[in-house]
């Protein structure tokens, strides 16, 4: 078979039906990562903070002031990952709205306009996510 090669037609307007219930679901990613990163934010400000020092700083027989090191405030590194994985899905998601906004634009101005979309194409603007 030669289904990489099979095209469909469409119309511009049933495209950006397409582009515009990719946008909605983007947009509701962006929701959800934003309310996840607000819930490690307030677990990080609650219990993610600790106090790191060396405990050759402690013990007065070093006279040495350079051996160890002073306290050092650090976050977790699970909240840390966790905060990083979120900011990032919001911007790939937000990302994505913003491409499917481009499109519907475009789409609703030619609205009568017949597209070939190839599997690929139709994945990006009807797919399930």
């Amino acid at each position: 078979m030669k289904r990489d090669e099979w095209e469909f037609e469409y119309t511009a307007s049933k495209i950006a039906e397409g582009a515009a219930a990719q946008k909605e679901h983007r947009l509701s990613r962006v929701a959800a990562w934003t309310e996840a990163k607000a819930k490690v934010m307030a677990e990080v400000k609650d219990s993610g903070i600790e106090v790191s020092e060396s405990l050759a700083a402690d013990m007065k027989s070093y006279s040495n002031t350079t051996t160890g090191y002073g306290p050092q405030v650090m976050v977790k590194a699970d909240l840390q990952k966790k905060l990083t994985e979120a900011h990032q899905k919001i911007s790939t998601h937000t990302r994505a709205a913003a491409e499917y906004d481009g499109w519907i634009q475009v789409l609703r101005a030619n609205p009568e306009a017949r597209l070939k979309l190839t599997q690929d194409d139709w994945l990006y603007f009807f797919g399930k996510v």
